[in-house]
This record gives structure tokens, sequence and C-alpha cells, in this order.
């Protein structure tokens, strides 16, 4: 025998030997078959992929390994191996020996005879599970990336809505579309706080998303129930997996849950919308007819999206109320021209008749009498918008003293009366006479009630009726002004006692006013410590009005120094004059007429009166001679009052320095009032002023200084 087949021979069988070596190595299972699919070898990674071992699988069938929905993935890769054709990479499952399924990548080859018949096959199985796991993650962060995409782009959309929306209604809509989107409910709702009725209160819809209104009719006004409570009261975040099983779902009337032909709802979400200042604004719904379906992440994307809409309705009511005011300041105005120039009408259509000697005896002194009372129509107005002003600035100040509360009533009717009796209303007064003096300021309660006296004469018609009625109630008094006139409607009710705000405010109105009166006396009654309401059974029924105060301990009058301007007229109405014969007044205005009027009233109760239009005019006429009195304005060119008198005090004569002054003049504010007595004025009077108020005052100073 020759070396040389020794050696082919050998070389073949350490080939053979390290292909084996290599097999048994490899990671990847390695099993041939025969034709007909009978295993004929099965290596180390085989039994490790699949759970056999190589006793267990060779002469066994391929198909114990191949699901049975597979079998004819085997059939035809068999076709393909009996036509000499390979498979490459083809992924499938396999079943291991514990019956778990593993994926798997399979690259199948023939295996031929020394004649190139194909004998068998050769299958490299790879396992492929990691690789699926990556993939799978890889496909669920990428789904997850989208799904945050298209709730920032959402989230995004309803951002820029909400922002730069200024209607309630859109935003409300689209806060509640975005957020039922992104939580993916079947439907989303937006409720706010609705009105009381029967003591009970609800809570309005106002936005649906994903439902019919006709789905929420059986439950228009949901209330504050168990489940709904948390929510409109503004505590907590509500998630329920199931609703039908929570505890505290059924437990309210009238439905005891979830009323017939409402949408069906299981998994339930909640969340209240609050505004910065802790005030619940209204809550967001959601539902889902499945339990389950909403998630931690959906309950933190609402919460956010609320925070939005909070922020978005305040935008919005700041922007509603900013037009309401700009309209009831454009109303107010043209109320407040209609309501001057109507008396400045008749003031100077009667002054220029009078003037032209159009009007003579009788006619003449009604027309006199009509000047005067438009003037004080006049003076009315000027003063209540002064009053709101102070009231606004927080500069209103009360003159604290005991106060007969049945005379104060008495003094604010018989101002009410001359209209009563011209109007044919019969005006009733019940006074308890246990209505025990009380501490207030008696000018402003008087105000409070001649204006809801004079309210209730003017909006009640001839024959008709008011009341005003003083009690004592316990610890308290109560002025109660009633009529039977021509009511308020229940809408307006809420706003009677704001600022400008009229019930007719139009041009077709029957009664005149600016709508302050109210406003002002709702203040003055609160500043004293009481309440003050209104209550009326609708319109042509009448109205109430009652001022409630309370009673305090009142000390006895002292002895002390009442400060209070000198009183304008007598009894009859007849206008006082004092003696000033002797006196000398001078007098400062820019204001021609006003120096001309204040003139002729003090040279009629027998003054000497010289006069300067300017600060520097009346410094240089104190050079020359020293009056007994100043009256001087404040509004003065170059100089004003302020520091005319501010000169006069630092005077170097004696005599000069102590000229007691009073201020006249237009600035009638209460700072006004103060500077000008910290400047050096003894005494503030406001334009327009009475002539025996002027006279009176002049009068006071001169004794002051004799």
């Amino acid at each position: 025998m020759s070396s040389r087949p020794i050696t082919e021979a050998a070389r073949e069988t350490r080939a053979a030997r390290r292909l084996a070596a290599i097999v048994e190595s490899s990671d990847d299972a390695i099993i041939s078959k025969d034709v007909n699919g009978i295993i004929t070898s099965w290596n180390r990674a085989a039994e490790r992929m699949f759970g056999y071992n190589a006793a267990e699988m060779v002469g066994e069938s391929i198909h114990v390994i191949i699901p049975d929905d597979r079998r004819a993935e085997e059939d035809d890769v068999l076709a393909h191996i009996r036509n000499g054709e390979k498979v490459d990479h083809f992924e499938t499952l396999r079943r291991r020996k514990d019956g778990t399924l593993i994926p798997i990548s399979l690259t199948v080859s023939p295996i031929l005879d020394d004649h190139g018949g194909v004998v068998g096959a050769s299958k490299i199985a790879r396992d492929i599970s990691e690789r699926r796991q990556a993939e799978q993650e890889r496909t669920r962060l990428l789904n997850l990336a989208q799904e945050h995409a298209s709730i920032t782009e959402k989230l995004n959309q309803v951002g820029s809505t909400v922002t730069s929306a200024l209607d309630i209604e859109s935003v409300v809509q689209a806060v509640t579309d975005a957020a039922t989107d992104v939580t993916n409910a079947e439907f989303g709702a937006f409720f706010s706080r609705g009105s009381v009725r029967d003591g009970r209160e609800g809570y309005e819809l106002r936005a649906l998303s994903g439902a019919s209104v006709e789905g929420f009719s059986k439950l228009p006004r949901p209330g504050a129930t168990a489940l709904l409570g948390p929510t409109f009261r503004g505590e907590s975040v509500i998630r329920v997996e199931d609703v039908t099983r929570d505890p505290r779902y059924g437990l309210s009337e009238p439905f005891h849950g979830v009323p017939n032909g409402h949408v069906a709802v299981r998994s339930y979400l909640a969340t209240p919308v609050r505004a910065r200042s802790g005030e619940v604004l209204g809550a967001l719904l959601f539902g889902h007819s499945r339990p389950g379906m909403f998630t931690a992440q959906h309950e933190r994307l609402i919460v956010g999206i609320s925070s939005w809409a909070s922020l978005a309705l305040e935008n919005a009511r700041l922007y509603v109320g900013v037009q309401e005011a700009s309209r009831l300041k454009d109303e107010f105005l043209a109320t407040l021209s209609h309501e001057l120039r109507t008396p400045l009408n008749a003031i100077l259509g009667y002054a220029r008749m009078i003037r032209a000697g159009l009007m003579t005896g009788e006619k003449q002194t009604r027309a006199v009498e009509t000047i005067e009372r438009n003037a004080t129509s006049l003076t009315q107005i000027v003063e209540d918008v002064l009053d709101v002003s102070r009231i606004i600035s927080g500069k209103i100040r009360l003159n604290v003293q005991p106060v007969d509360l049945s005379q104060v009533v008495r003094e604010a009717l018989e101002a009410v009366m001359p209209a009563a009796n011209a109007k044919g209303v019969r005006v009733e007064t019940v006074i308890d006479p246990r209505a025990a003096p009380i501490s207030a300021d008696p000018e402003r309660l008087q105000q409070v009630i001649w204006n809801l006296a004079a309210n209730a004469v003017k909006f009640t018609s001839r024959g008709g009726t008011v009341q005003v009625r003083l009690e004592r109630v316990d610890s308290h008094v109560d002025i109660i002004v009633s009529d039977t006139g021509i009511g308020i409607r229940p809408e307006f009710l809420p706003h009677v006692f704001e600022r400008f705000r009229q019930a007719d405010s139009g041009t077709t109105r029957e009664r005149g006013g600016l709508g302050l009166g109210l406003a002002i006396a709702r203040h003055f009654v609160e500043m004293h410590g009481g309440t003050i309401s209104v209550s009326s059974d609708g319109e042509n029924k009448g109205s109430t009005f009652g001022i409630q105060l309370p009673l305090m301990v009142v000390q006895p009058e002292t002895a002390e120094e009442v400060h209070a301007h000198p009183h304008l007229r007598g009894a009859d109405g007849r206008i006082p004059v004092p003696h000033l014969q002797g006196v000398h007044v001078l007098a400062v205005d820019d204001d021609r007429d006003s120096l001309r009027m204040v003139r002729e009233i003090l040279e009629a109760a027998g003054a000497e009166v010289s006069t300067a239009d300017s600060a520097i005019d009346a410094i240089e006429t104190l050079q020359h001679r020293r009056p007994h009195v100043l009256v001087a304005d404040l509004g003065l060119p170059h100089i004003d009052g302020f520091e005319l008198v501010s000169r006069i005090r630092q005077h170097p004569d004696l005599q000069v320095r102590d000229i007691p002054a009073a201020a006249l003049t237009a600035y009638a504010r209460s700072e006004d009032r103060a500077k000008a007595l910290r400047s050096g004025f003894q005494i503030h009077l406001a334009k327009p002023i009475d002539p025996g108020e002027l006279m009176a005052a002049i009068a006071t100073l001169v004794r002051r200084t004799r």
C-alpha cells in the first residue's frame, strides 16, 4: 500500500474532526436531516436552544420543534432543498421542549452525494430573541416618541389657542377638546359654577367633546356629590379605574349613579380648574366606557392643561371685565353729560330770559327758584362723583359721634317730602322708640337714608306708597325702606350696588341719575360696620332696601368744641345776613365772575372788599393795607393758594402773619381740605358756595380775631 492514500485519508479524517469540533463549539444550532426531515445530527448549541439532547432528537422528525401552524414552512423548505436550492436567513418561530416559542433565523443548505444528488440538508438556526426584543423596544420607543410628539403638538396648539383667545367659550372648548384627545377619553366635559336653585348649588355644562349634548341632558347641572364634590371644591384630582366599583358611587340623590340615558362611564378622570387666588373656576371631567383606561401620565397631562385653562380663563375674565368697564365708562360719561346738560339748560335758559327782560313778577320768581333748584342738582352730581373718587382712593373719613337715629331718619325724609307730595306718593314712617342712639357720622347716614328714600319716591308711581321703618332687633338697628314701585328684575339684583350700574340706562329711560347713589350708600353703611341688602319680587312688585347697623356703647357727649361750618339758612329758608360793617376782606381769585360774586355777597353784608386776581397782586396789596380776613382760591396762576397762605404765615409783620384765611375753591377733595388747613387756612369752603355760608364763615373768622 502506498503512503499517499494513507496520508490523504488521514487529512480527511483530521478535517472531519475539525469540522465536528467547529459544529459542536458553534453558538448557532447546527442540525442535519435527510430529505424526509429525519434528523441525523444535533449539536450542543441545538441542545441549549431547544432543550432536547442529541439522543432524544437524532432519528426523530424535525416536526418535533415546528409549531403546528408552521408545518407548511418546513414543507416549503424541503421543496427548495430537493431542488438543490439554498434557503438564506429565513426568520420564523420554533418550539422548545418546554413548549415556549423562540424566534430564529434559519439558513438551510442541501447536502449532496458524490454524484451531486441531494441526500439531506444542513440547517443553521440562530437565536434572534435579543434582536427581536431590541427591535420591539426600538419600535416601542419610536411609537412613544411619536405619541409624545403628537401630544406636544396638541399641547402647543391648545397653548396657542388659550393664550390668544379672549372669549371664554372658545377657551373652555379648546381646553376640553385637547384634554379629551390626549387622554384618549371617549368624552370630556367642562363644568363651571352655576347658580343656586332650591338651596342647592349646581354646576353648568360649558363645553363638551366626544359626546352629544343629548348624552348629558339627563345630568345638566350636577351637584357636589360624593364623587364629584372633591373636584368641584378644588380639593384634588380624581382617577378611578372603574367608577361603578368606587364606594362613593351611587350615594347621592336623585339618580344614585349615572342616570339612564347618560353616556356610559367606567373609567373616570377629573381635575379642578383653579385661579391663582384658589377660587375654583370650573372642573374638567373625562370618561370612558371601559375600565382602566386612564393612567398616571393622563393625570399629569390634564393637571398641566388645567393650569393653562386657569390662566386663559383669568385672562378672558379680565378682558371681559375691561370691556365691561369700558362700556360702563362710556355709558356713564354719556349719562353724566346728559345729567349735567339738563339742569344747565334750565339755568342758562332762564338766566338769559331774565337778562333779556322776558320774565317779570311771579314768573321771574319761579324762574329763580328753578335756577336755584337746578344749581343744587348740579352740586349734588359733583358731590356724588367726588364721593366715588374718595371711596376708590380710600380717603373717605367719618365724623363719628353719638347719633339719634330717629332724628336722622326724620331729617332725611323732610328733604324727600316735597318731591313725594308733588308726585302724589304717600310716605309712611314707623319709628321704634327703642332704637337707641348709635355711634355714627350723622351726615353720611342721612345721605344714605335720603338716597334710598329719594330712589323709592322716584321709582314709585302716583298713588303708591313708600314706607320707612326704624326698628331695634337684638343688638342692632334696622332701617327698612320699601315701596310699591316698579321693582327690580331678578337678573339685575346682584348688580344694584355696583358703581355706574343702572337697570334702565338707555336713551329711552324714564328717570335720571348717574347710578352712583346706591354704590355710595353701600360703602357708607359698610364703613359704619353695617350691611345693606335689597330684595324684590320682580318688575312692578316694589322693592325693599334694608340697612342693619350695630348698636354701640355710646359715651355721653362732652363739652368739646364742635368743628362745623356755620349754618346756611334760617327755618324759613331765608339767608341770615350777619353784620360785617367795618370788616375789610381781601378776595383772591383768577376767575372774574367768581371774584365779582364774592365781592357782591360780602358787600351785601356790609363788608369792604378788595380784590386781586393773582397771588402776586394779593401780596402787593398786603404791603399797603392789612385786611381783617383773606378769602383765596387754591388754583391760582404762578403761585397757588397753598403757597400764598404759606408766605403770609411766614411774613415778618406779625399783623400780616396772623390774618385769618378761608380757602374758597373747586378743589373739594378731602386731601385738598387737609392740605389747605396744613398750609395755614382756618376754613376750607367748596364751590359752589351758598351766600349765607360765605357770610357766616367770614363772620366766624372775624370773631376769632377779636
